[in-house]
């Protein structure tokens, strides 16, 4: 993000919260004349109403309070990340660290005020009105229902807090997107579970209901139990009356998209079929606007995630609206280099003291909706300072191969129709999932007609053609290399991206140690970049996994060349066997002496593999790579 900085992503998370706040505040004095949902607590309970909303915006605020400060006191954020238990935890598959364990003490002490709050009005409330009408059974339960609404409210709330696989307030508060996703999960397992709670004691006070003589069920309307049966539809036929009576269906619709959704971010179905994961979760918008009509206190709570998640947006859309013309070689062997030029002001007022940082490609000619996320070769800091400073940008590029011959388009795709179309846009195959970079590189292979592009016809490797894309970024991974003496990448695939801008970075701090060493006081501004008084980094290893028909010798390793740097191959295939991470990194661990950082990129099973192997050194710190929601 361009200026990813207090002033331009923290100042305006302030306001924001600010405004919902008094928004918030103000419509529970507002909804004394007129209430639009179903059911509003201001109205029967103004205090704890507006109790509620302060509470909650009081626990927003600190939490961003917190978040702010551990994003600027690394100390603090390597406190949090210590390890309690290595044991992984079922359905989260983490394990438990201590910001874990203090966001779930800190998210558990939101539920014990709120219950503080509103239990004992509530229990007084539906037991007072049940009594008067003669109705001893069912009351508690109906403050239960009342209490776990109220719960589902701030719930739904954290849920909405911008999560993404490329959240600009993330990237401030130097949140991964591991870190992020695992909260939204949680946050949405816990809510899915209290929907479930809420629904199951209304059905079992339904069951009392029912067992009532007719003269008892004139106390309390079955469509909607907050109220008496002469304030809601059918004994009260006003507007007002009906519309109350609207709660049990506003409920019943949003549960059924919190079906739909936590059926489709299920593994299994997430993994095979992502749009139709992916166009489910867009209901969301529906199941928001619905259930703040259910009942008044949900917009109260789910306003200052919405506000953040338009922040978000707003700030991804910003970066998104300039083109940026550039172009598409084809290195040869399936593999092609993205190049184009980043204006400098992507960069202005960020440390770029990570040399991993990825961006967000959208490529209109492969697809309109997509966006992709790409490592960049490109060292950021050092292309930044060895461009001339009147230069409006520098030279990125990004690496990326398509499928290997067995795995490429062979036919020319068949007209689908009716529900065909629909089966084939909703569920997202394998071969659907290598549809974008098919395209893309296709771009490099085209000849003028448009079915090479399908087929996918090799060209020569010196072929350039141009393309026009938007990029949103860049995104920095927190990684710190000069805290290390060795830096090892260990690496499959086209995961070489973030190893060659290690490397570049390596080279770069190299290059500046020994002009400063040598020249004295030297004009080059990269030697900044070098400093020898803070730099330990002496090695970078790359230890590169590939199958032996898909490896090609890339131009970029070679422009890296500097003492302690070096690059081991292994290839796979069927006469050679897997690498093993373990005896690898054993012996790179045996031989120094220093402190060691992994780097981790390729699939998720190469990647969970090499954790294993990390694990099983002492003194070893790694730094996975992952894509996946």
């Amino acid at each position: 993000m361009p200026g990813i900085t207090p002033r331009t992503c923290l100042y305006p998370l302030t306001c924001s919260l600010l405004l919902t706040f008094g928004l918030s505040l103000g419509l529970t004095f507002r909804s004394n004349n007129h209430c639009y949902a179903g059911t509003c607590g201001e109205w029967l309970f103004p205090l704890q109403a507006r109790i509620h909303v302060v509470v909650w915006y009081c626990w927003v605020s600190l939490s961003v309070t917190f978040l702010a400060i551990r994003a600027f006191y690394p100390e603090l954020r390597a406190l949090l990340e210590k390890i309690i238990w290595q044991r992984k935890i079922p359905v989260v598959g983490k394990s438990l660290v201590v910001s874990g364990t203090l966001a779930t003490a800190w998210i558990l002490a939101l539920y014990g005020v709120l219950i503080g709050i509103w239990w004992m009005e509530l229990h007084e409330y539906f037991g007072t009105r049940g009594r008067d009408g003669g109705l001893h059974v069912g009351n508690d339960r109906l403050a239960a229902v009342a209490m776990t609404g109220h719960l589902a409210d701030v719930t739904m709330g954290m849920v909405l807090i911008p999560t993404s696989r490329h959240s600009a307030l993330a990237s401030f508060f130097k949140l991964s997107v591991s870190t992020t996703m695992t909260f939204h999960m949680m946050m949405a397992y816990t809510l899915f579970s209290i929907v479930i709670i809420h629904g199951f004691l209304y059905i079992s006070w339904v069951a009392v209901f029912n067992g009532l003589t007719e003269q008892l069920r004139m106390v309390y309307p079955v469509l909607n139990p907050t109220y008496l049966y002469h304030e809601t539809w059918p004994g009260d036929t006003s507007s007002l009356g009906v519309w109350r009576a609207s709660l049990i269906f506003t409920g019943i619709v949003t549960s059924m998209i919190m079906l739909l959704i936590f059926i489709t971010s299920l593994s299994r179905v997430r993994h095979n079929h992502f749009n139709l994961f992916y166009f489910t979760h867009l209901l969301g918008i529906a199941a928001v606007i619905i259930i703040c009509l259910h009942a008044s206190t949900m917009l109260y709570c789910t306003a200052p995630g919405l506000a953040m998640w338009l922040l978000d947006w707003g700030m991804r859309l910003y970066e998104l609206r300039e083109r940026l013309d550039g172009s598409i070689s084809s290195l040869g062997n399936g593999w092609y280099c993205l190049s184009l030029q980043l204006p400098r002001r992507r960069v202005a007022g960020c440390a770029c003291s990570s040399p991993l940082a990825h961006f967000y490609i959208h490529h209109s000619k492969s697809s309109t909706r997509e966006l992709h996320p790409f490592t960049t070769i490109t060292h950021l800091a050092s292309q930044s300072l060895l461009a001339p400073e009147r230069s409006d940008g520098f030279p990125i590029q990004f690496l990326f191969r398509k499928r290997g011959r067995s795995t490429q388009l062979t036919n020319v795709p068949v007209r689908k129709d009716g529900f065909a179309k629909l089966v084939s846009l909703c569920g997202r195959s394998r071969r659907s999932r290598i549809e974008w970079t098919e395209k893309l590189g296709g771009i490099a292979e085209d000849a003028p007609s448009s079915e090479s592009i399908e087929l996918g016809v090799e060209t020569s490797p010196a072929a350039e053609f141009e393309a026009t894309v938007r990029l949103e970024g860049p995104y920095f991974t927190p990684f710190n290399p000069s805290k290390y003496s060795t830096v090892v990448c260990l690496i499959a695939g086209s995961g070489i991206s973030g190893a060659i801008a290690i490397a570049s970075a390596f080279t770069e701090r190299k290059r500046g140690r020994i002009e400063c060493k040598h020249s004295g006081v030297t004009h080059r501004r990269d030697c900044s970049v070098g400093d020898s008084s803070t730099v330990r980094w002496e090695r970078c290893i790359i230890i590169w996994s590939i199958r032996a028909d898909d490896h090609i010798e890339l131009p970029f390793l070679n422009e890296c060349k500097a003492p302690g740097l070096e690059l081991r191959t292994h290839f796979t295939g069927r006469e050679n066997g897997r690498l093993d991470m373990a005896e690898t990194l054993g012996t790179v661990h045996n031989a120094d002496s220093g402190s060691m950082l992994v780097y981790l990129s390729g699939p998720n099973n190469f990647i969970d593999a090499g954790e294993t192997a990390c694990k099983a050194l002492t003194g070893v710190d790694w730094c996975p790579a992952r894509w996946d929601i």
